[in-house]
């Protein structure tokens, strides 16, 4: 896979001297793009937050330079932040895995149980039995687990896509990231059935 400098560079050659133009216009969602023109800014936003993850800042610091622009520059880093939510809101379950790995599965199908198939307004309680901090990091972690099944769900992915994409987005093992999604696919269609309801009690709403 490129860096995120190998690809920025790619990104600067399809878009010419207009790059920073066209750049802007795609944060703003103005303006058209090709597919090539997209496949460029996916390649290069997974890219960087692959450094970002890996903590490569020598790259991070060579896109900076690269855009010399402290405008696009931000604007990057916050786009990169609203991929990396996600990320973000599981840090608990990986510091959990590193520390005592077989809780991690246990404390997903609490979880799922919980949260994810039917809502126990209670269910932070249980913070401390599943070896988090508190219960703000516990929620979190159960929110963002949720939002990933809805997503799942709504893309209507296929089992073995659901656990690439479960891993792409926290970072667990493969292990646990397996577990979750065949979480997921054992559940599929109750989990259709409760965004369904969900979106016919807006409608009615």
């Amino acid at each position: 896979m490129l860096n995120s400098v190998e690809a920025f560079k790619i990104l600067m050659e399809t878009f010419g001297d207009r790059w920073k133009d066209r750049l802007s216009q795609y944060f703003r969602g103005q303006g058209e793009f090709q597919p090539e023109e997209k496949g460029c800014l996916v390649d290069f936003f997974n890219a960087y937050r692959e450094d970002f993850i890996g903590n490569r800042l020598f790259n991070l610091a060579g896109v900076e330079k690269l855009v010399d622009s402290d405008v696009l520059n931000s604007e990057i880093e916050n786009y990169v932040d609203d991929m990396l939510r996600l990320y973000y809101d599981t840090e608990a379950l990986r510091t959990l895995e590193a520390k005592e790995p077989v809780k991690v599965k246990a404390a997903v199908d609490y979880i799922f149980e919980q949260v994810i198939l039917r809502y126990n307004s209670d269910f932070e309680a249980a913070y401390e039995k599943y070896e988090f901090e508190n219960r703000e990091e516990f929620r979190e972690s159960a929110y963002a687990l949720d939002s990933l099944c809805t997503y799942v769900v709504t893309e209507n992915f296929h089992k073995m896509t659901i656990i690439d994409v479960v891993y792409n987005n926290i970072r667990l093992s493969k292990d646990v990231c397996r577990h979750i999604g065949n979480r997921i696919d054992e559940n599929f269609v109750t989990l259709q059935r409760k965004l369904l309801i969900g979106k016919l009690y807006d409608i009615m709403s």
